[in-house]
């Protein structure tokens, strides 16, 4: 498993070891998102930047412990989220491959990497 970052967010990652979950706009709850998919596809994780300004692929690091990953669509029925944000979420990408965790997660920081 793997989480990828922009450069701003690989510097507290490395840091600390752990990617912590931060608030997100659709789910009103922190989450931190991972990916079974090692070479990403932007479109399909939803890495595109058309909301932030940074390159949301240019760092990968591996997961650590996988104890705290919930695969999406459990953890989207769990959350209780509405059809019309699921599809703004997922239309046209591939949700079966994301995982989230609403607790800090460790990484391995010496196998961090460029994505790119």
């Amino acid at each position: 498993m793997w989480h990828y970052t922009c450069g701003h967010g690989a510097a507290g990652i490395q840091r600390d070891g752990m990617v912590k979950p931060h608030l997100h706009p659709l789910l009103g709850v922190p989450v931190a998102w991972f990916t079974d998919l090692g070479p990403a596809h932007r479109l399909e994780l939803g890495l595109t930047s058309d909301r932030l300004s940074c390159d949301r692929m240019e760092h990968r690091f591996t997961v650590a412990d996988v104890g705290p990953l919930q695969w999406w669509p459990k953890a989207a029925r769990l959350l209780r989220l509405s059809r019309p944000v699921r599809t703004e979420l997922e239309q046209g990408r591939l949700p079966a491959h994301w995982w989230v965790s609403f607790d800090p997660v460790p990484v391995l920081v010496a196998e961090a990497r460029e994505a790119s």
